[in-house]
This record gives C-alpha cells, sequence and structure tokens, in this order.
C-alpha cells in the first residue's frame, strides 16, 4: 500500500464515520455524547499525528483477523464434546507497552464490535444448534430473530498483556517470528525446515496454505509469489 493509498483509505474511514453520525442523528439517537465520540473517532482516522499509519492499518487488519479467528474456533470446536467450551470467549493480543495501551490498540478496543457489525462479517453456525438440547453457544448468543450476539461474544473485551505472563502469546510469537524469517530469509535452509514443520502442522488456511498473503491494493496483488508458502502435499 503506497503512502497516498494510505491517505485515501483514511479519509474514507473517516468519511464513513462522518456519514454513519448523521444516519445516527437522522434516526433520532438520543446519546449526549454521540457528537463528542464521533468527532474523536474521526480526527483518529484522518491524523497520524493521533494514531501512526502502521498502527492504525495494523488495528483495522486485526479486526478480520480476530473474526477470521472467532469463526475458525467455531469450525474447529464444533464436535459436542467441546460444548461446554463454548460459552465463554475471550481475546487476549500481545501488548505493545506496559502498563497501557498504544494509540491502535486503543482504536480496535473501541471500534472491533462497531466495524465487526458494519461491515460483511458473518458467523455460520450449525441450525442443529437451535435443536434441543440446545447448544450453550446457541443458548447464550443467539438473538431472538437468530443472529449472533457480538456484544454478547465480545463482552470481556480485549485484553492486551505481556507475552510472557501467557503461553498462548509466547506460542504466537515463536510462529510469527519462523514465518517472518522464512519471509525474509527464502533461502536460508534450516530457517525454511522449521518454517515446514510449522506449516504442516498449522494448516491454517482452507485451500491448505500456511499464510494469508494480504495487499494493500495498487495492482500489488499481481506481484505476489505464494508458491513458497504453500503446502506440498
Amino acid at each position: 500500500m503506497t503512502a497516498a493509498q494510505l491517505r485515501d483509505y483514511r479519509q474514507e474511514q473517516a468519511a464513513r464515520l462522518a456519514k454513519n453520525l448523521e444516519q445516527y442523528k437522522a434516526a433520532g439517537g438520543r446519546w449526549a455524547g454521540a457528537e463528542a465520540w464521533y468527532t474523536r473517532h474521526i480526527k483518529r482516522a484522518e491524523l497520524s499525528s493521533r494514531v501512526s499509519d502502521s498502527e492504525y492499518i495494523q488495528a483495522h487488519m486485526l479486526v478480520g483477523l480476530i473474526h477470521a479467528a472467532l469463526f475458525k474456533s467455531i469450525v474447529r470446536y464444533i464436535d459436542d464434546s467441546w460444548r461446554a467450551d463454548l460459552v465463554d470467549f475471550y481475546f487476549i493480543l500481545d501488548a505493545k507497552l506496559v502498563d497501557k495501551l498504544a494509540a491502535g490498540e486503543k482504536d480496535l478496543d473501541v471500534l472491533l464490535v462497531p466495524l465487526l457489525g458494519s461491515n460483511d462479517y458473518e458467523l455460520v453456525v450449525p441450525n442443529t444448534w437451535s435443536d434441543e438440547p440446545r447448544h450453550p453457544f446457541a443458548s447464550k448468543f443467539f438473538e431472538p430473530n437468530g443472529n449472533v450476539s457480538l456484544n454478547r461474544i465480545f463482552e470481556h473485551g480485549l485484553h492486551f498483556e505481556p507475552s510472557h505472563e501467557r503461553a498462548g502469546l509466547q506460542l504466537v510469537d515463536v510462529v510469527a517470528y519462523v514465518t517472518r524469517r522464512a519471509i525474509l530469509e527464502p533461502d536460508t535452509d534450516v530457517i525454511h525446515r522449521a518454517y515446514a514443520h510449522l506449516r504442516d502442522n498449522l494448516r491454517t488456511e482452507r485451500d491448505g496454505q500456511a499464510l494469508r498473503l494480504l495487499s494493500g491494493g495498487g495492482g500489488l496483488e499481481q506481484e505476489i509469489d505464494d508458491y513458497r508458502y504453500r503446502l506440498v502435499l
């Protein structure tokens, strides 16, 4: 993503927030703090002095990644033996700073549920979960109309914690480090042997890829060579 594309993207997000504010007012919204809340986040979207470009993009990419992780957890643990485990969700991320949130983390923490609710993020769960005996996930998270309540799924919010206090974050650190080295050092044999071991065991994508490669536009998708990141059976 070029600097110009990034500026355009941030301006589009600011314009969308401004439009949302007008729609809220037109619909009869009565919250006294709405104007200040929207104005604050419009400025954070517009100005890199409020949130740096890298933190802003990372926060917005994490929205999609958190949705993917949530969906994947439902699909992975769909068996009845996991019924009791799908009654609470805790989202723990590696903190950037000690004792306070970074600017991008603040944005993500506040905007995650609104962004998930206002974009094309769907959660598909088995229809049979509404049948008796009703699945605990359906009992807690289904709305009367059958939709999934994002507010209840994210009722515990996001937790930004130091990785040395969480074994799960340490595992993610290992995977991220090895994967990054594999990208930066495609000809280093020992790194790619380590990466191949992770890739064969993770198989994170449906088409067999271990990575989801993203591009910010401008035709860059055509330049991505994902062959070395594809699982070869």
